[in-house]
């Protein structure tokens, strides 16, 4: 079946919101109102797969892949090419020889791949959602699962419309490049990059929990925000990262993957 409906921001996660099965909501231009975590945070075929031009891959290439440091990172992307594009080369083929039998099949596969693959990293993520608002981040040192929740992380911040204008400003001014052909692609390469360095540095990882006193947290739809970039002037590189995620209105997260050595500690905040 085709999910159409897709979410951008985790449903499990919003309802910390929702606690009667209502959240409130604004949106710009809007009074605040009320509704269902099923109506925010989502757009019709937002993770839909798009025919890719050669003029798409040469530019991911040149701009995503190559920069890359890392020899392995750089191979795994090219296999997120040749997921990212291996379905519409059967969808031709089937095209040329007439064959309509698989047509269904290929346009939910189409459909479905990259929601399925976010939605899987979202089921292992329960466990690691719950023990963080329970103040225990030691599910990110789990030298096994640690892999899956620090990927989680990434795809969490890199997922959103948000990103997607932040991340792709320059390229739109390339000719003939399809920014939302591609960054499906562009989103997973980056998340499985990020996902790694965070989980490198999970034997130095700072985590604090931050307590609401008398004022909620609220969430959004780019619900993790690096604080080390709130303040940049425009154009202006991100050198450092803290990521910062509330989990429930009374709990939020900071994560410093770049800390001297691993700690945690919990902080009750003013209103100030």
């Amino acid at each position: 079946m085709e999910k159409r409906r897709q979410h951008y921001v985790w449903r499990h996660y919003l309802e910390a919101w929702a606690p009667n099965g209502k959240l409130w909501c604004r949106r710009l231009g809007r009074n605040v109102f009320s509704t269902s975590t099923k109506n925010v945070a989502k757009e019709r075929d937002f993770y839909r797969l798009r025919v890719k031009s050669e003029i798409d891959l040469l530019v991911v290439r040149k701009f995503v892949i190559e920069p890359i440091a890392s020899e392995d990172l750089r191979k795994i992307a090219e296999g997120w090419i040749l997921r990212f594009t291996v379905l519409f080369k059967i969808k031709r083929k089937y095209q040329e020889t007439g064959s309509p039998e698989y047509k269904s099949t290929l346009s939910e596969l189409i459909n479905n791949l990259e929601e399925d693959m976010l939605a899987d990293l979202e089921q292992r993520a329960i466990p690691f959602l719950e023990s963080l608002r329970n103040e225990d981040p030691a599910l990110l040192t789990d030298p096994e699962e640690s892999i899956f929740h620090s990927w989680y992380l990434a795809a969490q911040y890199f997922r959103t419309p948000t990103m997607l204008e932040s991340l792709t400003n320059v390229l739109r001014k390339i000719p003939n490049f399809i920014v939302e052909a591609s960054f499906g692609l562009i989103r997973t390469i980056f998340s499985c990059n990020v996902g790694q360095s965070f989980w490198l540095g999970r034997n130095t990882l700072k985590v604090t929990f931050l307590r609401a006193n008398s004022i909620p947290f609220i969430t959004g739809d780019q619900p993790m925000v690096n604080m080390k970039a709130i303040e940049l002037a425009p154009g202006v590189l991100v050198q450092e990262l803290e990521r910062y995620y509330p989990v429930s209105p009374d709990l939020g997260v900071l994560f410093d993957f770049d800390a001297p050595l691993r700690s945690s500690t919990t902080k009750l905040l003013t209103v100030e």
